[in-house]
């Protein structure tokens, strides 16, 4: 072991950093299902671009450092509401840091529009504008696609002028294509190893939901729009008594969908989609721009992420001027995974343990 003397004892920040990472690791594994005696939990509302009350959840501190983080959700119906997000907020307020979450209506309805990149942008400033946080060294993390968003966001001129202090993403993606190529065939390229896993159906669902009413598939699909309208809302009771009701070409198609069966037919249309919404997709497909961002990016990623595969952070990482890149094999896209030995468990924990010390030192932590 090597000898500890006064010149390489760890300093408080870096003391300081190690027990936010255990701290946050924890809660992760333990804060999902109620709330913590350290932190009070608020719902509160922001005035949104016209001017109207949009929600957001609030988490405070019992001892505030002052620092401040904005944890952008994904696409998900339950929004700030999620209750991966809520104990993700929590994990990170327990440390003294104060988290918003704040509701982004067009990811709330699964509308991947332009407007996303407004509404976060919007958050940003209005978080500026208010008492006490004037002065405040913003920090930004986003979550799957809210990561995409927030990657994005650095580019605008106002980020550019009053650039956040840190920014981390988590389980994001680099391009589009490649992430629903996944989707295809549960098929994983990595080093020249084919790792396969079990897509969740839930991005196919996204992109159909957002694309299908704008190609011509050479029959109506309106049945299939609205069955994926109900789910995009969380309404699985009504989008399966929709799906018993459809017939012919339309019953196929959402089954195919819903049930992530890469059929010639499924295939065909997204690659009509691909083909003819290219314009929309690669705005939010960080390939295209993510080299023009000059922040410091931290970013995490599970190999067990069935959502968005592990490469695209690998590659995203590859391509961003200044980023840190954790690549963790307890990951999940939304949890910790327990299908490891303990052995392997431990050393993966070590690995985040130093990683998120290191994003806590560089950004967080005062």
């Amino acid at each position: 072991f090597r000898r500890i003397t006064p010149n390489n004892f760890p300093s408080v920040n870096q003391i300081r950093s190690i027990t936010s990472a255990i701290k946050t690791l924890n809660g992760l594994q333990n804060f999902e299902q109620s709330a913590i005696p350290s932190v009070r939990e608020q719902d509160g509302h922001y005035q949104g671009l016209s001017n109207e009350d949009i929600p957001l959840k609030i988490f405070h501190p019992k001892n505030p450092t002052g620092a401040v983080l904005i944890l952008y959700p994904g696409a998900s119906a339950k929004g700030e509401a999620h209750p991966k997000m809520i104990a993700l907020a929590r994990s990170i307020a327990v440390n003294g840091i104060q988290v918003y979450i704040p509701r982004i209506p067009p990811l709330l309805n699964l509308k991947l529009s332009k407007s996303i990149l407004e509404w976060t942008i919007h958050f940003y400033r209005w978080i500026k504008n208010q008492s006490g946080h004037e002065n405040s060294h913003i920090n930004l993390a986003g979550i799957s696609f809210g990561g995409v968003i927030v990657l994005k966001a650095c580019l605008d001129p106002f980020l550019l002028k009053q650039p956040p202090k840190s920014v981390i993403v988590f389980g994001t993606s680099y391009d589009v294509r490649t992430s629903m190529e996944f989707m295809y065939n549960g098929k994983i390229n990595y080093n020249g190893n084919i790792i396969r896993l079990k897509p969740d159906p839930w991005s196919v669902i996204v992109l159909f939901h957002n694309y299908l009413n704008q190609v011509d598939v050479g029959y109506p699909t309106n049945g299939v729009q609205k069955v994926l309208q109900l789910m995009a809302c969380d309404q699985d009771d009504q989008a399966q008594d929709l799906v018993d009701d459809l017939v012919g070409k339309e019953k196929v198609l959402i089954k195919d969908i819903i049930e992530l069966n890469m059929s010639d037919e499924l295939n065909r249309i997204m690659d009509i989609i691909f083909r003819d919404c290219a314009d929309q997709i690669e705005y939010y497909s960080p390939k295209y721009w993510c080299k023009n961002i000059r922040n410091e990016i931290y970013i995490m990623h599970g190999t067990h992420d069935t959502l968005s595969p592990f490469t695209e952070s690998i590659k995203l990482n590859s391509e961003l001027p200044n980023s840190h890149l954790l690549i963790s094999g307890i990951f999940k896209h939304r949890a910790l995974s327990n299908e490891v030995s303990i052995f392997f468990k431990w050393k993966e924990i070590l690995k985040i343990i130093l990683f998120l010390s290191k994003y806590f030192k560089g950004g967080l932590l005062p």
